[in-house]
């Protein structure tokens, strides 16, 4: 991706970084799942959810200052194509050192045992039908907001960096707050989609804010809301099946939510080739519905069931208490 300029590699090069991504994140979700307790679960993964904004508005802070002194260096201006490939380079190598702690961590014993085939597929469908929709949603406009605050607002590379940075904060303390104090209240489903839906009015407004202070503010509560929802709503995921399913299950609910939001990326950039700046108000009106659409029918599909995943010996089907 940073040394070609040809489109084919370039779709070939983010495919396998899609893949590396899958791998990472159904692995690591299934590793924290594993090594926590139920009721603390929630919690520690949204406390991870904050260290990995938290990292982001780092990243996105520094890429925002390096960009002038990388182009003064190269003797090329700070919005050319040749100082995101540099910076993009360098965020390569964070990402690659990132796997050397990881070979210090334990491996978690995993005991043996899966639920009985129809209620896993079943579980399994409903979860990612509900995932393929927020992933549509998110798709639309999440991945250009850096793009719709350059093309709408004119910002630099360095106001689009502490703008970026701002909504990671906003999403770090939101997921470290639904975890301890939403989610043992109203329990893991109820609070998760009660944030989903309080978020739609701030991506709106995002969306028709005529300042782009007001745009990132509106982005920041968005993002702490979507946040802690997403920690949480991880957790009931998870919690759902047993251990020997968890990587599977993550990687098939990644792949769900990643192949939608690839359609809605897609679809939204035609939408702004062809309608110019109106393109990104029906990009966020494609968000607000799709949100409010996955958010509902999570409640639908999960208002009854209880996660049974954690208890190794008791026939989940045959549970009173759970209805899948």
């Amino acid at each position: 991706m940073i040394v070609s300029g040809a489109l084919a590699l370039q779709l070939v090069a983010a495919l396998l970084v899609g893949l590396g991504g899958i791998v990472v994140y159904s692995s690591g979700s299934a590793l924290l799942a594993d090594a926590t307790a139920g009721a603390q679960r929630a919690r520690v993964f949204g406390q991870q959810v904050a260290l990995g904004t938290i990292a982001a508005f780092a990243s996105a802070y520094a890429a925002g200052l390096l960009a002038d002194p990388i182009a003064r260096a190269l003797g090329v201006a700070p919005s050319s194509l040749l100082v995101v490939r540099v910076l993009v380079a360098l965020g390569g190598a964070v990402a690659a050192a990132s796997a050397l702690p990881i070979l210090f961590v334990r491996a978690v014993p995993v005991r043996a045992g899966e639920q009985e085939t129809p209620l896993r597929r079943g579980l399994l469908l409903r979860f990612a039908a509900v995932e393929a929709i927020f992933g549509f949603g998110a798709g639309s406009f999440i991945p250009f907001v850096n793009l719709f605050l350059a093309d709408r607002f004119g910002l630099p590379f360095a106001g689009i960096g502490l703008s970026l940075g701002a909504i990671a904060v906003g999403g770090s303390l939101g997921a470290l707050l639904h975890g301890i104090h939403l989610a043992p209240r109203l329990g893991e489903l109820r609070s998760a989609v009660l944030v989903q839906l309080l978020s739609v009015p701030f991506a709106v407004l995002a969306g028709v804010a005529p300042f782009a202070a007001l745009v990132v503010a509106s982005l920041a509560v968005r993002a702490g809301l979507m946040y802690g929802s997403t920690s949480t709503y991880r957790s009931f995921q998870l919690s759902s099946f047993r251990p020997a399913e968890r990587a599977g299950v993550s990687a098939v609910l990644s792949i769900a939510w990643s192949a939608t939001s690839a359609l809605g990326s897609i679809s939204s950039g035609a939408l702004r080739t062809r309608l110019g700046d109106a393109g990104w108000s029906l990009n966020v009106g494609t968000l607000a519905v799709a949100y409010v659409a996955a958010a509902l029918l999570a409640l639908a599909f999960f208002a009854r069931h209880e996660p049974r995943g954690d208890v190794a010996d008791v026939d989940v089907a045959a549970a009173p208490h759970s209805v899948p």
